[in-house]
């Protein structure tokens, strides 16, 4: 119960920091790509750098063939939709104490786009856009990590109680078979003493006689006494295996109880 309540918790959390407005910044920067310092723009997104470069290489493929190199990306001819002719986009990946730098340099073969050009806006909104879809994707993913763990953690709650159900029950029959096997001890050992005074009516009655001692009817006396002790032992210890059962159970008990309620 206790973890079904985190993930709960959790679930909620991440759908109201998902409805919060995050600030997107996308300003003018320069830094060095593949040895040389580009003019161009750069954004911070406040995630880990390999989720952020997981989606930044999947975006820089829908405007050409990316060109990877250490810690920076070329695409040659890129199609950029909004901008007639083909461009070079020169990219790389920062990491910052709060995020996640994205920086990316657009050649236009005469000039890079940079604050002022007519297609600056145009490529701080794309930048702007990705940041905002990559925020989006994470959130997403967030609560489909929390919704399968809040359904793992109900599905394992059910089962927990289903067994505890079936655990409750053995509990109540074997208790009910202690107390058939007490009743049938108290039963056996009645029998034992019925026996035990028959065949002791038969020595005294037939003390004069030896053969009169093992009389048939004696005898067989006899022998059903023996079974009965017999039947008495094995009822024994039958109740002595319920008593070790009965207190198993209830440690059984008590543990599906307590995973229960931390679940």
């Amino acid at each position: 119960m206790k973890k079904i309540l985190f993930h709960f918790i959790l679930l909620i959390s991440i759908h109201s920091y998902g409805q919060t407005k995050k600030e997107i910044l996308v300003s003018p920067a320069h830094t060095v790509v593949e040895k040389v310092d580009r003019q161009g723009m750069q954004v911070l997104i406040e995630l880990d750098e390999k989720t952020v470069t997981k989606a930044w290489e999947q975006k820089l493929k829908e405007y050409g063939k990316v060109e990877s190199g250490k810690n920076s990306y070329v695409i040659h001819g890129a199609i950029v939709a909004g901008i007639l002719n083909p461009a070079t986009i020169y990219s790389t990946i920062i990491e910052d104490k709060k995020g996640t730098i994205v920086f990316w340099a657009v050649d236009l073969g005469s000039q890079y786009v940079t604050q002022g050009h007519e297609h600056y806006i145009h490529l701080q909104n794309k930048l702007h856009d990705f940041a905002v879809q990559t925020y989006i994707a994470d959130v997403n993913a967030q609560i489909a990590t929390a919704e399968g763990a809040l359904a793992a953690s109900v599905k394992n709650q059910h089962k927990l109680l289903k067994e505890g159900e079936s655990l409750k029950k053995n509990i109540q029959q074997n208790k009910q078979e202690k107390i058939n096997l007490e009743n049938k001890l108290k039963s056996n050992e009645s029998e034992l003493t019925s026996l035990n005074n028959k065949a002791a009516l038969h020595a005294s009655n037939h003390k004069a006689s030896v053969e009169n001692n093992n009389t048939e009817e004696q005898q067989k006396v006899l022998k059903e006494a023996e079974s009965v002790r017999k039947s008495i032992e094995k009822n024994k210890q039958e109740k002595i295996n319920l008593d070790n059962k009965l207190v198993e159970n209830g440690q059984d008990l008590t543990k599906l109880e307590s995973d229960a309620e931390d679940n």
